[in-house]
């Protein structure tokens, strides 16, 4: 999904360890869209979801 531009270059991409518990944050709170993502988390969503750290160097 991310692909080398004229632009920029990928100086690194690398996955998060953070990711299960920012999604514990996140349905924690009360936010409407919170809210609505819990029921695809409880079906097993959150093992295709994952956090990406992307760095870029604008060329």
């Amino acid at each position: 999904m991310i692909v080398r531009s004229n632009g920029a270059e990928i100086v690194d991409m690398h996955e998060m360890g953070c990711t299960r518990e920012a999604w514990a944050d996140w349905l924690a709170c009360d936010n409407e869209y919170a809210v609505g993502d819990r029921a695809a988390v409880e079906a097993g969503a959150l093992e295709l979801l994952d956090t990406l750290a992307i760095v870029l160097r604008k060329l």
